[in-house]
């Protein structure tokens, strides 16, 4: 019984390792790097308007300029944007993948103005 459990955790880890390696996303789903690049910019959006104290309806508003703003920078319509969080939502592995980038860069970022 033991032998048939660790058999199929081995299979199950298998697929699960073999999953993460070949984590191509779908087409209309924006790749990890170009997501995460997109989620760097609106989160510094989101940073720049949290530190403007707005009351919570005209920072809403404001994001949501600012939001289209970084998409048209990035050359990618709402609809993939959302579709792709969705898809990186819904894939916790990529997502970790993503966002662990998104703290690397914003880290670096922010050390390098206390440097300069």
């Amino acid at each position: 019984m033991k032998t048939l459990f660790l058999a199929i955790l081995a299979v199950f880890l298998l697929f699960a390792c073999n999953n993460i390696e070949t984590n191509k996303v779908p087409e209309g789903i924006l790749p990890k790097e170009k997501m995460t690049q997109v989620l760097i910019d609106i989160h510094i959006a989101e940073a720049a308007i949290a530190l403007k104290g707005l009351e919570a309806d005209s920072a809403r508003i404001l994001y949501s300029i600012q939001k289209q703003k970084v998409l048209k920078k990035h050359g990618v319509g709402e609809e993939e944007y959302d579709t792709s969080f969705e898809y990186y939502v819904n894939h916790p592995e990529l997502l970790d993948e993503v966002y662990t980038s998104v703290v690397d860069s914003l880290s670096l970022r922010e050390d390098r103005k206390i440097i300069d």
